[in-house]
């Protein structure tokens, strides 16, 4: 038998269409990797704390959500205790409300390092179509976030659809937290089992029910897909409400007597759902149970499980510029490129409403300006003309930080939750002598590394506070000091007011060269839009043409001759479609560069946002970077998804990102890129910008994110040929690869790594029967004969429908012709008659029978 197979599976998507163009910034230093999470979650005597849930600013005040939520941890608590074996609990939870709210002071603290952006579950309304389904978002092992609806939560009618909300929250607990995953596929509901029979994917199999097709209320009998030998794409399994089975979880949480996860004893390692495809087709206990939590346990909790609750709430920002200004500032035009930097986050970045101060530092520190609010675009150019132009002295570093907290206390006289944003470029050999001060403040600090020996404690300080960080090099031509400034977006949640930068693009020019570009405004955005072109000596000659063909030009941008800067603010609402700009260098050879940042166009409805992970397990793990491209909650597909990474040393590395479940990425068409970075240079700070674009009839927002997907292979950098096994029995070929059946591979040759390969397989006929089902899997040898982990498990089933032969009837007479005729043997010759003629058949006896019966009876 010939057949074609692939060694991976998928699904496409499809949605509206958009134009999307952004670019985002981020950074990580491999002193601090192997990876970075944003949970702050901890377990401490079985129980987790500073567990975050975070409602969304769009939501309106309702305090039965509150108390609906507390409900639901709490109920979460007892079904999470039982399924672990009476181990772990909820602890303490944190509930983040909206700065909006208007709530009696005594009842909420002040935020600290919590967030919307940083919370473990967050609480927002569903946008479009997409639903009021609970969801984890999954990038890596652990998830990045939990997703609830206020709909699900205050209505108690979901329950019927979902389950009893505690036990979802614990089943999507153990995705976020563990990274295990669903049991079910909605993609592939039936499969070919190891003994021929068709079987619902489902986990365990002792989970009984029935399967149907239904329309509406009207259900009947599945039929059989002559194709495949399994169930239609109509038919759906229904379990049984009352189930003898306790697991599991991760399949159908709402069933009453499920409380357990599947185990060895009831896993079922053949169902072709994500668990087994992501895990090795381990069961989900074997997974949870050695997590990093388990190792921290040694005996089961005998105490309460009732969760402690602390309602928290946001407020506007009040954040301190902290600069460095010390003699190695003047070095690579270091303090021009700040006051760059630093005019467009203050000018463009930082929020309406935020209040803002500025510190600088050397060896000692100066207040430039205490806490002002941000009220209109004068209060701006009063912070901007504050910018450091000297650089001078040494590095002290603490005393910026502490001045910064003088300053920041000038709202409430507390720091709790306000924001420092720390550049440097120095060595300070005294910083850890504040590390206890900045762990008590309650603050959060940003820092920027400028340069390649800027501290390297400084990112310890971001880590111990829950702040971004962030690192820009020398090089110009990759414009990062400007990429880290305009990264620091508020983290309230509030889409409408974060600014969403659509350029940052910066080269050497020749003198009389030209520098052009296109920038793409979606119909998500278009507000506060502006355009800002920086240089080092000359002013060159600019140009911005709308899509409508209306050209800008040096006499409608505000120039700075000082600072070496000129923007351009469109009013209103920017045009949607392509605005090209065209830039004339006049002077000598310079860096020119060009950044262009919009808003939200409508408040109600979210732009595309991109935002960035980078992740390592250890030290011998290859860097994996994940870029989300989302509308709201909904995956943006088919983008085109780049990478550039700047080295410690060396030229910077672009790095294309795919969302096709090959190689580092988890899931095709979830709207996550991913792609494996290798082209590591030694040990410093690694700094990746992404940018991300689209084209109208190619990028398309779909409404779902399910989908198939691959586990992450084990990687060679230098493969240098496939070894392919088959066997009837998946777990042999998990379990003893080697001793699996050779598949014959002679003249394939490894193509680049992620590239797609086609296998044709001659199999001998004795080896297959009709039902069989053979798996498939393959690992890598490099050139020094070392290999690689075994891949994930393809499954192959035969199936050859039945097909009747056409055989005209042979039917003998039931009466002869010499026979005495009755009127009797006329009815029954009648009928035999018109079963022949409807079979094909034909029997002249009968015929004449008939005959005679119609001449008896007039007829």
């Amino acid at each position: 038998m010939l057949f074609d197979t692939q060694l991976q599976s998928g699904s496409s998507c499809k949605g509206t269409k958009t134009e999307i163009t952004a670019i985002l910034d981020t950074s990580a230093d491999l002193i601090l990797l192997p990876a970075l999470q944003t949970s702050v979650v901890t377990l401490v005597n079985n129980g987790y704390q500073d567990i975050v849930f975070a409602i969304n600013p769009s939501v309106q005040y309702n305090d039965k959500l509150i108390e609906s939520i507390q409900e639901m941890v709490t109920e979460a608590s007892n079904y999470l205790y039982q399924a672990t074996k009476y181990q772990l609990y909820f602890s303490d939870v944190k509930i983040l409300l909206p700065a909006s709210w208007a709530l009696n002071s005594s009842l909420v603290q002040s935020r600290t390092h919590e967030s919307y952006e940083k919370a473990d579950v967050i609480i927002a309304e569903s946008y479009l179509k997409h639903g009021d389904a609970p969801y984890t978002l999954q990038c890596g092992e652990m998830g990045r976030y939990i997703h609830f609806t206020p709909k699900f939560i205050l209505n108690d009618k979901m329950t019927s659809v979902y389950g009893p909300k505690g036990r979802v929250l614990v089943h999507e607990w153990a995705r976020f937290r563990w990274g295990v995953f669903n049991e079910h596929n909605d993609l592939i509901p039936f499969y070919k089992s190891s003994n021929r029979t068709s079987e619902a994917t489902r986990c365990s199999l002792s989970i009984r029910g029935m399967t149907a097709e239904c329309n509406g209320s009207l259900c009947s009998l599945c039929t059989i897909d002559k194709s495949t030998g399994l169930p239609n794409k109509e038919c759906q399994f229904f379990p049984e409400k009352n189930q003898m089975s306790s697991s599991s979880i991760m399949y159908l949480q709402g069933l009453p007597n499920v409380d357990k996860f599947c185990d060895n004893t009831t896993h079922n390692p053949e169902a072709p759902n994500m668990q087994n495809k992501m895990c090795n087709y381990k069961s989900t206990w074997d997974v949870i149970s050695k997590s990093e939590d388990f190792q921290n346990i040694s005996s089961p909790h005998n105490g309460s499980v009732k969760p402690n609750f602390t309602l928290l709430q946001a407020k506007n920002r009040v954040l301190c510029l902290v600069l460095d200004v010390s003699g190695s500032m003047s070095s690579w035009n270091r303090i021009d490129r700040l006051r760059q930097a630093a005019e467009i986050f203050l000018q463009q970045i930082v929020e309406t409403g935020s209040q803002a101060a500025i510190v600088t530092f050397s060896y000692y520190a100066s207040i430039q300006t205490h806490l002002k609010m941000i009220v209109s675009d004068i209060t701006r150019e009063e912070l901007v003309k504050l910018l450091p132009a000297r650089a001078y002295g040494g590095t002290s570093i603490c005393a910026g930080i502490r001045s910064g907290f003088e300053v920041l206390r000038g709202d409430d006289n507390a720091t709790k939750g306000d924001e420092i944003i720390l550049l440097t470029d120095g060595i300070d050999q005294q910083i850890s002598s504040c590390f206890q001060e900045v762990e008590e403040s309650g603050s959060v600090i940003h820092t920027i590394a400028l340069g390649p020996t800027a501290a390297k404690e400084l990112e310890e300080l971001s880590a111990m506070t829950g702040g971004l960080q962030f690192a820009a090099t020398d090089n110009l031509d990759t414009s990062g000091l400007i990429d880290s400034f305009t990264g620091l977006v508020s983290e309230n949640g509030d889409s409408s007011q974060q600014t969403i930068q659509l350029e940052n693009a910066g080269t050497n020019i020749d003198n009389n060269t030209w520098l052009n570009g296109t920038v793409i405004i979606d119909k998500s955005i278009g507000n506060d839009t502006t355009f800002v072109v920086t240089w080092e000596a000359q002013t060159p000659d600019v140009f911005v043409y709308d899509p409508n063909g209306k050209i800008y030009n040096n006499d409608d941008f505000k120039i700075n001759q000082t600072v070496h800067i000129a923007r351009l603010k469109i009013k209103g609402t920017a045009q949607t479609g392509p605005w090209i700009y065209s830039i004339l260098n006049l002077g000598g050879d310079q860096v020119i560069t060009v950044t262009v940042t919009s808003r939200a166009a409508d408040a109600n409805i979210p732009p595309i946002k991109v935002t960035v992970h980078i992740s390592r397990k250890d030290s011998t793990s290859p860097m994996i970077i994940y870029v989300e491209v989302n509308h709201g909650f909904l995956p943006v597909l088919y983008a085109n998804v780049t990478a550039i990474i700047e080295r410690p040393s060396g030229p910077p590395v672009g790095l294309q990102l795919s969302d096709d479940g090959l190689g580092a990425d988890i899931a095709r068409n979830d709207g996550i890129y991913s792609k494996y970075f290798l082209s590591l240079n030694g040990t410093g700070r690694y700094s990746a910008k992404v940018r991300v674009q689209g084209s109208e009839g190619t990028t398309r927002i779909t409404f779902t994110t399910e989908g198939q997907a691959m586990p992450i292979p084990g990687y060679s950098e230098n493969a240098s040929r496939y070894e392919m096994r088959m066997s009837k029995n998946l777990l042999q070929l998990r379990d003893y690869f080697s001793k699996a059946s050779l598949v014959n591979l002679t003249g394939m040759h490894p193509q680049p790594f992620g590239t797609r390969e086609v296998v044709r397989i001659t199999l001998e006929n004795q080896y297959i029967q009709n039902g069989t089902t053979i798996y498939f899997a393959v690992r890598v040898y490099d050139e020094g004969n070392q290999s690689s982990e075994v891949s994930n498990i393809a499954r192959v089933s035969f199936f050859v429908p039945k097909v009747e032969p056409i055989v005209e009837p042979i039917v003998e007479p039931i009466v002869e012709p010499n026979d005495d005729y009755t009127p009797q043997k006329a009815w029954i010759a009648a009928v035999v008659y018109l079963v022949m003629k409807a079979l094909g058949g034909k029997n002249s006896y009968i015929t004449d029978w008939i005959t005679a019966f119609r001449t008896d009876n007039g007829n």
